[in-house]
């Protein structure tokens, strides 16, 4: 009991002579509370990466690795969010570190849980469609985010080099017209063209093509849906 008392007050004259001042309770709370909004923070960011990643993932065209081979594959995938989630990964686990409750669980059990969150409610997002929203809601108001993913509109407005995309505007027989999110119109011969996926060749179908251009007539090889990538729809309508 005397040592105990003896090593209490050694620590006291310690702090004395240190002028160490002990945190008041309401700044430690403010910093308990602020380090927790910064685990959210982080979980959430994390969930929206990962519902964003899964929505490209999902529409990317992955059969054009046949025609334009494995660079084609490596250029479109989501590196942006794939950072992102790498980021917030490790702030999420540096951030829970500082909580009252950081020190009790190791690493593996930290970014453990952080995965299972992030997958299971991205891919709830997923689903209910927000991951795609997101994505095109970045494409009209971040300018800059153009120069950092890979634009498929983009990609899929090079007639060219014998992809294009559009909205059909009429319909007659082996003929089609479409309107590209340029506003530019294309007579497309499909006589030959194998269509992929559920398609309805009817106006107002968005529809994806491949092909050449031969007298001023896009010829058409292969014909797919646009996959609900709402920022064409959305360019179409205007």
């Amino acid at each position: 009991m005397e040592d105990n008392k003896n090593i209490s007050q050694i620590a006291l004259e310690k702090i004395k002579e240190s002028g160490i001042k002990p945190i008041s309770k309401n700044i430690f709370n403010l910093k308990r509370v602020l380090f927790w909004s910064l685990v959210g923070f982080s979980i959430i960011i994390g969930v929206i990466s990962f519902s964003s990643t899964l929505s490209i993932l999902f529409y990317n065209d992955w059969y054009l690795y046949n025609k334009l081979g494995f660079g084609f594959i490596i250029k479109s995938l989501p590196y942006f969010w794939f950072i992102f989630l790498l980021i917030f990964a490790i702030l999420c686990e540096f951030y829970y570190r500082k909580t009252s409750f950081g020190y009790r669980h190791r690493i593996v059990f930290i970014i453990g849980i952080y995965v299972s969150l992030i997958i299971v409610f991205g891919s709830i997002l997923h689903l209910i469609g927000m991951g795609e929203k997101i994505e095109q809601s970045l494409f009209k108001n971040v300018p800059v985010y153009h120069f950092v993913t890979f634009d498929r509109n983009e990609f899929w407005s090079n007639p060219r080099e014998g992809f294009i995309s559009g909205r059909i505007i009429l319909v007659d027989n082996n003929m089609i017209k479409i309107i590209d999110q340029n506003r530019n119109v294309w007579v497309l011969n499909i006589e030959n063209a194998s269509v992929r996926g559920r398609i309805k060749m009817t106006e107002g179908e968005v529809i994806k093509i491949i092909g050449e251009i031969k007298n001023n007539v896009f010829i058409a090889e292969e014909i797919r849906p646009w996959m609900g990538r709402s920022s064409l729809n959305c360019c179409m309508a205007r």
